[in-house]
């Protein structure tokens, strides 16, 4: 060793060679160097901890998250002049705040409780801190029991819901502490590694090496007051889904009997008449993928409209919810709360519709499709006489698949009644069973379908009406033509007269009048043949046929007007003449020509208002009870438009022959829809369907003839004869409504004929 003092540099005879100069100490100044600089460093850091962490460790400390839940808005209503058929009732939920309702306290909760009810002297008081802390938790066991009294609930049931709601809560904290290392799972991994290394490491170094190894790539380990405190523990949670209002109100007005309870007010969407209008007033769920207490944009808080009413205005019923932004600090407890915007009810919607005929409708079409017994439609027609042999000889009655039933203002477009059958419940959208669902889904005859705007079907002699107005205007036919009717057109096999198929000859000599109103096939065709097809196609698509009619109510058809081949393409010539014989088959309202009730009647409109087309709506114009400025209030104009052209002779020729249909012992319609004291013009028709279905039955008419204010147009899907199935339908209609008045006045006001209390349906 060279500080040895046998060393020989320490020798007289070492400095007179030099050895003293080569074994100078340069290794303690680098030492002294390496000791002073890591010296340096630690101040550094010292003086960085001391000058820069603690902003820094405050401001973790300080840290809050931001909570924006949605504050619901009440819906607008949907009405009819006397009665609701929807609206939103706010319903009662009892919440609990966590804390107060697991079984064993916490400890800082229960100190933090401590400390807002003693001041620091009495907290050094430990006896006094005891007793408090058991006055709080039996406040806990008393709140319960008197919670359970006056809602009425078991304390066994609310004592499993309270459980259950724990269990849950402390599933979460288990879960997010054991993914982040902490918890008491770690701290048990920790604890056997530690012991493992024990007993492999029998020298303090490689413990030494080992608890370095662990301090630099382990995590601390947490204790129970250090884990993660999860969102749920310090928020409600729902413990009684419903209470009555009463009940809700009396906790509201005590909440020093009810500490840690608040009440929930929640809106549901409810139909007081669920069986009424179903297709028309339409239904509003929740998404099904979307979580109301999340969605802080939505502007209809996570409803929206399926069908109906309820879809189209929704931008009118939907209210604005409004919203609140709850703030916590690290440990979740909340620090404030704020409503940053408050909610807006949706403004109401008032339909045109009469309740009372709207109810009538409803009943006949379910006699008529046998889901009620008969009452109506058993009734004998008040104008039948034996005064003719029937045109259409008795059939075997069917059972319609379906049916759909339109009365509507001639003028205006005003609907008093849109039905369609089968029906289902509105209370399905809101708290359906299964077995409803599975009965509705499993049911043939599409109860879902809104006929009135969806049932395209072929159209059948009601058809004749166009074909009509199309002969007149090309001047291929007069009122006053005289054509003889055979009971076919050339050949015997086809083209012919329902008259001729059922009793071998035809109608005779007619003419327009009377080929409408005996239903004369043969009359018809021969006017088609000589007009062409293009003429039909045109005046079809002038009558806006083969798209919708712009209802105000969503997922309506627009029915198929066969359209003439491209003369352009190959193989014209042998298009253009199988379309030609096709156009026989259009004449009758046959073919691939499709129309739906609504339709229909707005072409009924257009004849009797001197050729106006209408667009037929369900919201009144006259505005809503409730109104929202910061929504969408720009009124809908419902417009009608003229169809240029038309000669007014020409529409008073075809009125003659629809009221003949009606109101002439020889008319298709005498029999079974001709009501004492109102003139009805009308058409009935039998549309051919597929083979070996029953034909579709129709009428279509409008009333009282000499000064038209009312379309009635009945559809019945597989119905079989129009005139003796959806005839009396119309008849029943019509008498209702003389019977209550409503024919009287030259002029139907705005708001309805009679405003009454509508009778329970028979």
């Amino acid at each position: 060793m060279r500080n040895s003092l046998l060393n020989p540099v320490f020798s007289e005879s070492a400095e007179a060679t030099g050895a003293w100069r080569a074994g100078q100490p340069w290794r303690v100044y680098l030492l002294g160097f390496g000791f002073t600089l890591g010296l340096v460093v630690i101040l550094y850091r010292v003086a960085q901890v001391q000058a820069e962490l603690p902003e820094a460790y405050l401001t973790a400390l300080q840290a809050t998250t931001t909570e924006d839940t949605v504050l619901p808005a009440t819906d607008g209503r949907i009405l009819t002049d006397s009665q609701v058929l929807a609206v939103d009732e706010e319903h009662c939920a009892v919440q609990l705040h966590y804390r107060w309702l697991e079984e064993v306290p916490d400890d800082g909760w229960l100190k933090l409780q401590v400390r807002q009810r003693l001041n620091r002297e009495e907290r050094r008081n430990q006896d006094l801190v005891r007793r408090t802390e058991q006055r709080i938790l039996h406040e806990r066991d008393t709140m319960l029991e008197t919670l359970s009294s006056v809602t009425g609930t078991p304390a066994a049931e609310l004592q499993a819901t309270r459980k259950r709601i724990e269990q849950k809560i402390q599933k979460i904290i288990w879960n997010v502490n054991s993914r982040t290392g902490t918890g008491p799972a770690d701290e048990t991994l920790v604890s056997d590694e530690e012991t493992e290394h024990s007993a492999e490491s029998a020298s303090w170094l490689f413990r030494g090496a080992s608890a370095i190894r662990e301090a630099l790539t382990t995590p601390p380990s947490r204790n129970e007051r250090d884990r993660i405190i999860v969102r749920e523990e310090e928020s409600w949670h729902t413990v009684l889904d419903e209470i009555p209002a009463s009940t809700a109100a009396l906790i509201s007005e005590h909440p020093e009997r009810f500490p840690g309870v608040r009440i929930l007010t929640t809106t549901r969407r409810t139909y007081p008449q669920p069986d009424v209008a179903v297709h028309l007033v339409g239904a509003r769920t929740r998404n099904s993928s979307t979580d109301a207490q999340s969605s802080a944009g939505d502007t209809n808080q996570g409803r929206h409209g399926r069908f109906g009413v309820e879809k189209s205005y929704e931008h009118r019923i939907a209210g604005i919810p409004g919203l609140q932004r709850t703030i916590r600090d690290r440990r979740q407890r909340i620090i404030s709360t704020e409503r940053v915007r408050e909610p807006i009810g949706g403004r109401d919607v008032l339909l045109t519709i009469d309740l009372q005929l709207q109810l009538l409708a409803e009943q006949l079409l379910s006699e008529a499709l046998g889901d009620t017994e008969r009452q109506l439609l058993l009734m004998g027609s008040e104008s039948e006489t034996d005064t003719s042999e029937a045109l259409v000889p008795p059939e075997p009655e069917h059972i319609p698949v379906g049916g759909s039933v339109v009365v509507m203002e001639a003028d205006s477009g005003r609907l008093l009644a849109l039905a369609s059958a089968p029906e289902f419940d509105l209370t399905m959208f809101s708290h359906g069973t299964e077995e409803q669902w599975l009965a509705v889904n499993n049911d043939s005859r599409r109860p879902f379908v809104s006929r009135f705007l969806a049932m395209a079907i072929p159209p059948g002699s009601t058809w004749k009406i166009v074909t009509a107005l199309a002969g007149l205007q090309t001047q291929t036919i007069t009122p006053q033509f005289s054509f003889e009717c055979q009971g076919f057109l050339k050949n015997p096999d086809e083209h012919r007269c329902l008259l001729f198929r059922l009793h071998g000859r035809g109608h005779g000599a007619v003419n327009l009048k009377s080929a409408l109103a005996q239903s004369c096939n043969v009359y018809f065709f021969d006017a088609a043949v000589r007009m062409g097809t293009e003429p039909l196609v045109q005046w079809s698509e002038r009558l806006e046929f083969g798209q919708p009619t712009g209802i105000d109510l969503p997922f309506e058809r627009g029915g198929t007007v066969p359209q003439p081949p491209d003369m352009s393409a190959a193989r014209s010539e042998s298009a253009r003449k199988r379309f030609e014989r096709e156009a026989a088959g259009i004449a009758i309202g046959q073919s691939r020509l499709t129309v739906t009730p609504l339709q229909m009647a707005r072409l009924m409109a257009f004849v009797s208002n001197g050729g106006w087309l209408v667009t037929p709506h369900v919201v009144s114009e006259e505005g809503t009870s409730r109104r929202v400025d910061q929504t969408d209030d720009a009124p809908r104009g419902w417009h009608r438009t003229q169809v240029s052209g038309v000669h007014e002779e020409f529409l008073t020729a075809i009125r003659e022959g629809l009221l003949a249909a009606v109101e002439d012992p020889m008319g298709t319609g005498f029999r079974t829809i001709r009501v004492p004291g109102v003139q009805i013009a009308g058409k009935t028709g039998t549309a051919e369907s597929s083979p070996g279905k029953p034909d579709h039955a129709w009428f279509t008419g409008y009333f009282p003839a000499d000064r038209p204010r009312y379309v009635v147009v009945v559809a019945l899907e597989h119905g079989g004869s129009g005139g003796r199935a959806a005839g009396p339908l119309a008849r029943e209609l019509v008498r209702s409504m003389r019977d209550r008045g409503m024919l009287l006045d030259a002029t139907l006001s705005e708001s309805g004929a009679e405003t009454r209390m509508p009778t329970a349906r028979p």
